[in-house]
């Protein structure tokens, strides 16, 4: 009953907004914000603590107005999902700025990440404090890269008590992706959406009543807590260790579902070894297939050819794993950028390929909106020894060729068209 409750309700928040982006007036956009007034204070007291709750909400109303103004329809996203990654963002900005804190970018992360580890690696082998030479050996960058990630280590970052550490030490709190998974149960693909249901049915019962009551009738825990006759601070420990299970068994079935499609070998044999997507020469083959089929029934298919410059100073710099780790993190990226039924592959060392079937003469919009999330994402990805960029080229049948091989043809054109002002400059 509460999940129909819940989203009937976001059915008519969804709507409310599309009404104010259809006619933006200044009534409707009271409305709005009065409906996920809510929401903003339950986000809020997640952070409370270091700073008062109160200047916490004012920070997440300016985070559900950005939403407001940013929030693009079309995209596929609902406004509660898209709404509650920014209002959290806005807070955690809120707090690293008044506690004067460096964010530092995730290459600079992920290094730091394995310096700590090499470091540890040589101290337990040499019984004594290694070098910064034997701790560059080790993780294959120049002494300098080193120094620079032992130079960061005097930096402290503010986070969330409930984030899950990551080897870039970053990512969002875990109630925060599954509030927004639960409040939006409906955006969630089905494969997930059955993931999360076999999960929950897991936990014990009071452990599933309370992320109900916590995520879906937006009880704080002091109401979780008196409604059900139990302290705020068994609340607290049922909320968190809710969260460690479930993710304890996604986790281990996600970690099932792979070992099962490695042992497939017609999977096996299409997949890029090194970066787990889809290979060159089934990108090529499948390609082929797509603009057949297209043709021939009187439907469409597009390509977008992406390649990306600037690893060679990444790899001069930081060294091969760096780069690996790159196109992989560019790999994930891209593969979330798509819908479910459109593919990610590898087309040459340093470039992926893109098959988006029933997509046609948009594909140009398309490409733009991929590249405009791109070029964000690489905002925190700059490494300081030469910028990165994606370039891309893309094509569509039938309009650009009826082939693969025609469609490739015309996107590499494409994509030199793009390059060539770069490159001119």
């Amino acid at each position: 009953m509460s999940e129909a409750l819940s989203k009937n309700n976001t059915g008519e928040a969804e709507a409310m907004v599309l009404r104010y982006l259809a006619d933006p007036r200044p009534d409707l956009k009271d409305l709005v914000i009065v409906h996920y007034a809510g929401m903003v204070e339950r986000i809020a007291r997640r952070y409370a603590g270091t700073e008062p709750l109160d200047d916490l909400v004012q920070v997440g109303y300016i985070g559900l107005l950005n939403a407001l103004s940013k929030f693009d329809a079309t995209v596929g996203v609902q406004f509660n999902t898209y709404a509650t990654h920014l209002i959290a963002g806005e807070i955690k900005h809120y707090l690293r700025d008044r506690a004067q804190t460096i964010r530092h970018p995730a290459w600079l992360q992920e290094l730091r990440h394995k310096v700590n580890k090499a470091s540890q690696s040589l101290q337990a082998e040499l019984q004594r404090t290694p070098t910064e030479r034997e701790i560059a050996d080790k993780v294959g960058v120049s002494e300098s890269a080193v120094q620079e990630v032992l130079a960061s280590l005097e930096t402290v970052k503010l986070a969330s008590l409930d984030v899950t550490a990551g080897e870039d030490g970053e990512g969002d709190s875990d109630l925060d992706k599954l509030d927004a998974a639960l409040s939006s149960i409906e955006q969630v693909s089905v494969e997930d959406r059955v993931l999360l249901e076999s999960a929950m049915e897991q936990l014990r019962d009071l452990e599933r009543e309370v992320l109900c009551l916590f995520h879906f009738d937006a009880l704080n825990q002091t109401e979780i807590a008196n409604r059900l006759g139990i302290s705020c601070n068994y609340v607290s420990h049922i909320l968190r260790q809710s969260l460690t299970k479930l993710r304890k068994i996604m986790n281990k079935d996600e970690s099932e579902e792979r070992n099962l499609r490695n042992a497939s070998p017609e999977e096996r044999t299409v997949l890029d070894p090194e970066l787990g997507i889809y290979d060159e020469d089934y990108f090529r083959t499948r390609l082929s297939e797509e603009a057949h089929r297209a043709v021939s029934t009187e439907g469409t298919v597009s390509v977008i050819l992406v390649e990306i410059e600037g690893l060679s100073g990444l790899r001069g710099f930081y060294g091969e794993e760096t780069v690996k780790d790159f196109l992989l993190d560019s790999a994930a990226f891209l593969k979330q950028s798509l819908r479910g039924l459109d593919l990610t592959c590898r087309n040459g060392s340093t470039g992926f390929g893109l098959i988006l079937p029933g997509t046609g003469s948009n594909i140009e919009a398309i490409k733009d909106r991929i590249q405009k999330r791109v070029d964000q994402w690489l905002v925190t990805r700059m490494t300081g020894q030469g910028a990165i960029r994606f370039n891309f080229g893309w094509a569509s049948a039938p309009d650009d060729g009826r082939g693969g091989a025609d469609l490739i043809k015309v996107a590499m054109r494409r994509l030199d068209d793009n390059e060539a002002p770069a490159k001119a400059a």
